[in-house]
């Protein structure tokens, strides 16, 4: 056995018996957090004995019974999706310099293949899929092995070029796709929607369930005036903002108007820095309750600053039909408990009728 095996399980083993200690004690990070903020109690929602936040959560037991599912065009897929950020090094780390090289060491091949066994043992069905070398192999890998996941994938266009990704996703088998968040913003803001429109038709000639995802709201209000531009469903960034390193609340404008590009006005201070990811969650919900394709939800636990038991419950119950999730393997079992226990207690602060 090799050095680096040695160390890794080493590693691996410390990780698990300071998380068994985590569901007795707040580490000094919890400390430290929860210090920064200001009093209040446990979020509406958390069970007995939940802290502030989120943080220092009890211990998630298990529920009996298979994961939740709906339809994404002819599919069955789990309410929860495993993200694909984390697996390919790719975390949103705030001003943490070292976390791309900590994913680098963790999610080794080997550990990204043991992950996508995992999420099928815990009932999840569907990976978003990042179209670049390593993750098509490692996808293939999966799936000769055995592997029964879902290939979601995340689809990358320009004006040039519609169609790369979308060729080399339907090659590997991958049956539905999204363009990309990046990409549906930076269309709107430069009043190409038609671009997007090209790239969801491209996905459907190539057979695809095709979504569009979006951070900013105003993408998604556009293309509902222009009949959706053909999408099968939307993609948007969703929670509650409510969480310490978010931007602040701030008060309507009375004097705000609508602009080419900008539609709605943020509820939360804007800013581009790599922790705000939802500036309009009360706008949101009020747009897809009256939106009836299916909403997948992502960013609902801001990169990790959310507890899934607060940010699992707010996007189901405002409306979200699945959830994206980046999630590391020791996450896996938590989070397929807390999905299924939500939709056991029925979800009954839910207004918009479940639309996959």
């Amino acid at each position: 056995m090799s050095d680096h095996k040695v160390g890794r399980r080493d590693f691996l083993k410390k990780a698990t018996a300071l998380t068994a200690v985590g569901t007795a004690a707040m580490s000094f990070e919890e400390h430290h957090l929860l210090a920064q903020q200001p009093p209040q109690g446990p979020p509406q929602g958390a069970p007995p004995g939940g802290r502030a936040g989120g943080r220092g959560q009890a211990p998630v037991a298990d529920v009996a019974g298979p994961m939740p599912m709906g339809k994404l065009g002819p599919y069955q897929v789990s309410r929860l999706i495993a993200g694909h950020n984390l697996v390919v090094w790719q975390a949103h780390s705030r001003d943490l310099i070292y976390t791309s090289q900590l994913l680098r060491a963790y999610f080794t091949d080997e550990k990204v293949l043991e992950c996508y066994q995992k999420y099928e043992e815990v009932g999840i069905n569907a990976s978003l899929l990042r179209v670049e070398p390593r993750s098509l192999k490692l996808c293939k890998q999966h799936t000769a092995s055995g592997g029964k996941l879902q290939w979601v994938a995340q689809i990358v266009i320009n004006e040039k070029d519609l169609t790369r990704d979308i060729l080399l996703a339907a090659e590997l088998g991958a049956k539905i796709g999204y363009i990309r968040g990046l990409e549906g913003d930076r269309y709107f803001k430069s009043g190409q929607m038609d671009v997007l429109a090209k790239g969801i038709e491209e996905g459907k000639k190539a057979g695809m369930t095709i979504g569009l995802a979006v951070h900013s709201l105003d993408c998604l209000i556009q293309a509902e005036k222009m009949g959706g531009l053909g999408a099968d469903f939307y993609q948007k960034t969703f929670n509650s903002a409510k969480y310490w390193s978010a931007s602040p609340a701030v008060a309507p404008d009375p004097n705000w108007k609508p602009t080419a590009d900008q539609l709605v006005q943020a509820e939360y201070a804007p800013g581009s820095h790599d922790n705000i990811w939802e500036t309009t969650p009360k706008q949101t919900t009020e747009f897809f309750a009256k939106v009836s394709k299916p909403f997948v939800a992502y960013k609902v636990l801001a990169a990790g600053a959310i507890s899934p038991r607060e940010g699992f419950k707010f996007a189901f119950d405002n409306g979200a039909d699945f959830l994206a999730v980046g999630m590391y393997d020791f996450q896996l079992k938590d989070n397929a408990n807390i999905t299924k226990q939500l939709f056991v207690d029925k979800h009954p602060d839910r207004t918009r009728p479940w639309r996959a």
